[in-house]
């Protein structure tokens, strides 16, 4: 049977972040060749993999020289500061975990999108829509957003072809960007005061989760906004700070 690719990458993320529990921080990691070969894929998907650890900042990339561990990645369901990853959060509560991407939509900024990324009301955004259920119910809803100015017409392009993409990796990697910090609201809700929630949900007047992140770069200008939708029925968080 033929993997999607978002299993490999899933199933490639999970074999790096052990491979970093092995590893001591300064260490140069495997070639993106041999790293291909060990996990049995493309360079292309190691390529995102590390784009993405590296954006959270577990991997240091030197052009000509390698890969290097940068710090120890928290374990996925501690890890609400930098990463979630829904199918393990998923699966570690006993569900089966389906993702599946929904849809891009070009739209002005509301006043919500205006105020996150700091652009005029009306300037447009770009919307990325992805849906993962629990046991073939609804789980979570993912918005990733970013303002339609931060792309060229070939990487906005080239992104709508996309499919199952992280949209920050592609923005960071694409547009040679780095991600400074991050911001993240959390909120209880009602599912029926959200539209986009009442398409997807059994009992849209069940209470759920409602998680607002955003990511800045050294200037302090938000790159990209998420919003995230979460029926805890399937999924649980947790939080690990580290004191040093």
């Amino acid at each position: 049977m033929r993997l999607s690719p978002e299993t490999l990458r899933t199933q490639l993320r999970s074999g790096l972040e052990e491979l970093l529990h092995r590893t001591t921080p300064g260490e140069r990691l495997p070639s993106e060749q041999a790293l291909a070969q060990q996990f049995r894929v493309s360079r292309a998907t190691v390529r995102d993999v590390l784009s993405q650890l590296e954006s959270e900042g577990f991997v240091i990339r030197r052009q000509g020289s390698g890969t290097y561990a940068s710090r120890l990645p928290l374990e996925p369901c501690e890890n609400l500061l930098y990463y979630m990853h829904f199918p393990t959060l998923i699966e570690r509560q006993g569900h089966q975990a389906e993702f599946h991407q929904l849809d891009f939509r070009l739209e002005p900024a509301d006043a919500f999108y205006a105020e996150h990324l700091q652009i005029p009301p009306g300037a447009p955004v770009i919307t990325r829509r992805c849906v993962y259920l629990a046991d073939g119910h609804f789980c979570v809803l993912v918005e990733d957003s970013l303002p339609r100015q931060l792309l060229t017409d070939g990487q906005y392009t080239q992104l709508l072809n996309s499919e199952n993409i992280d949209i920050r990796v592609f923005l960071l990697s694409t547009t040679g960007r780095f991600a400074y910090r991050d911001e993240m609201q959390l909120s209880a809700i009602r599912a029926d005061d959200f539209p986009q929630l009442q398409e997807l949900v059994e009992d849209p007047a069940r209470p759920m989760l409602r998680f607002i992140s955003a990511c800045f770069d050294k200037q302090n200008c938000p790159l990209i906004c998420a919003q995230i939708f979460t029926d805890t029925r399937y999924i649980q968080y947790r939080l690990n700070r580290h004191i040093l």
